[in-house]
């Protein structure tokens, strides 16, 4: 009976969705319920085109060495976090943001990545969206993420390799800033502190939120006084970080958040990865491409400039939406 009166609630709540325009208009929903649901792809699909030797297809591994060299996906490429961040000297100071036209350019074509190439990446957790992201800002849009990541794929029973293969060099993508608004930075951030137009999540964990932990790289503890929490995981499985809930769980959780489709959505975390994360789902579930920001600089940045209003503390756990 509980099971049954949740279905029903999830379906009242997208329903209630569709009618305010949090999904794309027109569209028809697509794997898991999402409106735009071929960004994912299942393992066994990604199998097929691999079985299938498509000649167009590059698959990235957003992991670290370690993770990389436990098993990957055969033909896959390793890209870390290092790979694509611009050097600190460039951004006043701040790790972590993106590398320029020309340095994405570079790695891309590194990769072996033409402009006609069919791009999967996956991860263990978070970071595959934020590869994601910054193929989509600079133009290249067919970019699909592997639900489930790795897990799914060993889970499936799929074999994976442990040596790298050699590098393709040659592609002739161009990186070229295509959705400028897809990356902002922290004046743009400042200025939501008296603007009714925009709604800032932020999509740390319970710990850096409340200012109990600071994490590598950031310089005050705390967080962004117009901030709500939304934590990452909040769109994710319990049982498998790397995999989406169904479009209606998602959406339900979006609604209970409050979020506005009628409003700009800022995302920030530590680092711009995470937040990745929820922009990510937003886009899943059919939100207006021009009205999502990743906040680059994020809680780096933020923290950095002893000029910017923090908060600390929090009397008592702070309020996220949850699946009923």
């Amino acid at each position: 009976m509980k099971g049954s009166i949740t279905r029903v609630f999830l379906t009242i709540v997208v329903l209630l969705l569709f009618s305010t325009g949090a999904y794309a208009s027109g569209t028809k929903p697509g794997y898991k319920g999402y409106a735009r649901g071929n960004a994912l792809i299942t393992a066994a699909e990604l199998k097929h085109l691999i079985d299938s030797k498509d000649p167009n297809l590059i698959i990235l591994a957003a992991e670290n060495e370690l993770e990389y060299r436990m098993g990957h996906i055969p033909g896959s490429f390793m890209v870390d976090r290092p790979d694509y961040e611009a050097p600190a000297e460039t951004q006043n100071g701040i790790t972590g943001n993106l590398i320029n036209a020309e340095g994405f350019t570079k790695l891309a074509r590194q990769l072996g990545i033409n402009k006609n190439s069919k791009v999967v990446v996956y991860d263990a957790k978070y970071d595959a969206t934020r590869l994601w992201w910054a193929f989509f800002y600079y133009g290249k849009t067919d970019v699909r993420v592997l639900d489930g990541g790795i897990k799914a794929w060993k889970d499936a029973g799929y074999d994976t390799e442990f040596l790298a293969p050699e590098r393709r060099n040659g592609g002739n993508f161009v990186a070229k800033v295509t959705y400028p608004r897809l990356r902002v930075d922290t004046p743009e951030i400042l200025a939501l502190k008296d603007s009714p137009k925009g709604q800032l999540w932020d999509d740390r964990e319970q710990k850096e939120f409340c200012g109990e932990e600071l994490k590598k790289g950031a310089h005050r503890k705390g967080r962004i006084p117009w901030g709500k929490f939304a934590n990452w995981e909040l769109f994710k499985q319990k049982a498998n970080k790397a995999e989406w809930l169904p479009a209606e769980e998602a959406a339900a959780a979006v609604k209970k958040l409050g979020a506005d489709p009628k409003k700009d959505q800022y995302f920030f975390c530590q680092s711009g990865v995470r937040s990745t994360q929820a922009l990510f789902t937003f886009y899943l579930l059919g939100w207006s491409l021009d009205k999502l920001h990743n906040y680059d600089s994020s809680w780096i940045g933020w923290s950095k400039d002893a000029s910017l209003p923090i908060v600390t503390g929090c009397g008592t756990a702070p309020t996220v939406a949850s699946i009923p």
